[in-house]
């Protein structure tokens, strides 16, 4: 609704649009946040949803696990089976033979490659008579030849040069998986070229009663490692972009992270949080936490939900145990309520619990997640909840007490199913887990927007948004009668709230207030003396609200409702309007996407119509 066209015969002294997609502020407000960089990395710690997009996954080669598909090209090799149990437990690899032909026996796909841009190549290979093979990335030309030993499990450049290369094991199946990272040197046709090798030679009487198994074939130029596999086309998927603040002291203004590959999310409105401290290290970096029997961590394996290759790949291995990844790290303080929260995406595994450590949580206060649907499962008297943000990613939390004192943390574990016990026997398969990346442990009952503490040894602070306007600079006289509306959503916590005026103290104000029983409520205060309380019930936290401040005439609406009145009020002196805080009130830790002032008191029907 606008404001000024609603009621176009008072118009407002001020009209602020935080979601009209303009990311600007008024000159008029007056913003500012501490913000303090974390060495780690540039610019800051502190991150908030934009109307970016980014390539979150991609790979250039269709028919990833199929290799009888003709877009494969085979030179003396035979496809007999395509039924091939892979390394993920499927039978979707397939089996290439050798044929009697003396000459090179390789198989390639093709891609477009743009010159300057870094490709990842791929695959995953177990031998069947034939352990060694040359990967030849190309793009017009060949760019590096890497040797892949399947039974020294050793990677050797040959000749021209790899950014990287690897391999693998995975578990005792006999799988490894080949890596190699190189820069294309032209633009054109690129090819994922692979030889069987034998006696140090490509060339060969071939045997037709040998070969290898392949599958999981991936061209990208994201970095990830990760395999997203493709059938008849190539994939290409697009994320929005959690980003971090550019320049110190920036507001935030936030917009609804959607699946969409190329609409920007709603505009959500400015984002105002009180200062949290992440206080978890490595929140960014699982391999450096002290506990993770049965897993292996790969760094960077993945684009992470800013846009950067920072996620990590955490696997559960074949030997039946508690799997899980855990950091005792931090100083747990009984009778705190913490709030733990990750961004998380299935790879191959579905199910996740968060449980808090013993010593300072009972065992039976857990969640399990489901990473495809969403579904929550809470034991304990713990609340938690799982968010989607795009391209299967999740940001999951759960908030526990702490019933002891001691140095401990939350886990991340592999469970079996959505309803889980707590910390069961598990069974992986050396290939299936999931992807981390920007874990959060902060006290309070809900997770606030990231405080990245990335690969830092400590935790890291992001200091409270504050934003307001003096109400001179509007026009609008100390005392005076005015009206006032606001949308927003402010956090189901007690004392957050959307909007105040003061004096710069707590003897004089008039706020809205959030409480933790879903209830608003707006107050007014003079001369340190309470003049009206009136409890605005909402069912949801996104509401708009509409009040007036007048001598004997004190009146309230929220989401259209009939307006509620104080006919015995006395209204002080107030100077400042709080944009999403208040004296004595919190920020909201929400985000406020209208105000407006009219400097003189509406009509209850015009309240009404405001707040609808």
């Amino acid at each position: 609704m606008s404001y000024s066209n609603s009621f176009p015969q008072q118009r407002p002294s001020l009209n602020l649009v935080f979601n009209g997609g303009s990311d600007q502020l008024d000159s008029r407000i007056s913003f500012s946040r501490a913000d303090t960089p974390p060495t780690y990395s540039a610019p800051s710690g502190v991150h908030f949803w934009s109307n970016e997009k980014h390539l979150s996954t991609e790979n250039l080669i269709p028919y990833s696990n199929d290799l009888s598909q003709s877009v494969w090209t085979k030179r003396n090799l035979t496809v007999p089976a395509t039924n091939i149990v892979a390394p993920d437990g499927t039978s979707s690899a397939s089996s290439l033979l050798e044929t009697s032909a003396t000459s090179t026996h390789d198989f390639y796909e093709e891609f477009s490659a743009v010159s300057g841009t870094s490709y990842t190549f791929t695959l995953y290979a177990k031998a069947n008579g034939r352990d060694t093979l040359q990967v030849k990335p190309q793009a017009t030309s060949t760019i590096a030849s890497v040797v892949f030993d399947l039974t020294a499990v050793t990677s050797t450049v040959i000749s021209g040069s790899a950014d990287s290369h690897s391999i693998t094991a995975i578990g005792s199946t006999g799988w490894y998986k080949l890596q190699l990272t190189v820069t294309a040197t032209a633009s054109g046709t690129g090819f994922l070229q692979t030889y069987f090798r034998v006696g140090g030679v490509t060339s060969y009487a071939g045997d037709a009663t040998k070969g290898a198994y392949i599958w999981g074939c991936q061209v990208s130029s994201t970095g990830e490692t990760f395999l997203n596999a493709t059938s008849g086309s190539i994939h290409r998927e697009f994320a929005s972009t959690l980003k971090s603040v550019a320049n110190a002291g920036d507001p935030r203004f936030e917009y609804d992270p959607t699946d969409g590959q190329s609409a920007a999310g709603s505009p959500l409105g400015l984002l105002i949080e009180a200062q949290a401290t992440n206080l978890q290290r490595y929140g960014s970096a699982f391999a450096s936490w002290n506990n993770f029997p049965n897993i292996t961590v790969t760094s960077n394996a993945a684009v992470a939900p800013n846009g950067l290759l920072e996620a990590d790949l955490v696997v559960a291995s074949s030997t039946p145990a508690s799997t899980y990844v855990y950091d005792n790290s931090t100083s747990i303080v009984s009778g705190t309520t913490y709030t733990a929260s990750t961004y998380i995406k299935s790879a191959g595994q579905r199910y996740v619990q968060l449980l808090g450590g013993s010593g300072s949580f009972h065992s039976d206060r857990f969640a399990t997640f489901d990473l495809q649907t969403g579904s929550v499962d809470t034991n304990g008297g713990v609340t938690a909840s799982a968010v989607s943000v795009g391209n299967g990613w999740w940001r999951i939390e759960m908030s526990i007490l702490a019933t002891g004192t001691s140095t401990a943390g939350i886990a991340i574990t592999f469970v079996d199913s959505a309803t889980s016990s707590y910390l069961p026997t598990f069974t992986g398969n050396d290939y299936d887990g999931f992807l981390l990346w920007g874990f959060q442990l902060e006290t309070g009952s809900s997770a606030s927007s990231l405080a990245n503490s990335g690969t830092s040894s400590s935790g890291v602070t992001r200091a409270a948004d504050s934003c307001s306007v003096a109400l001179s600079d509007v026009g609008i006289t100390s005392g005076q009668d005015l009206t006032a509306i606001v949308e927003g959503e402010a956090a189901e916590q007690a004392g957050r709230a959307l909007i105040g005026f003061d004096d710069g103290s707590s003897s004089n104000y008039a706020r809205i207030l959030r409480h933790s029983n879903n209830n608003y409520t707006f107050d007014v205060r003079t001369n340190a003396v309470s003049q009206a309380l009136i409890t605005l019930g909402s069912s949801s936290s996104d509401t708009n609200f509409a009040f007036r401040v007048e001598n004997n005439n004190i009146g309230a609406s929220a989401g259209g409702s009939s307006v509620t009145t104080d006919t015995s009020a006395t209204i002080g002196l107030m100077t400042t309007m709080q944009i999403g805080n208040a004296y004595w009130g919190g920020e909201a830790n929400g985000t406020i996407s209208r105000v407006a002032i009219y400097s003189e008191p509406l009509a209850d029907a015009n309240l009404t119509a405001l707040s609808s």
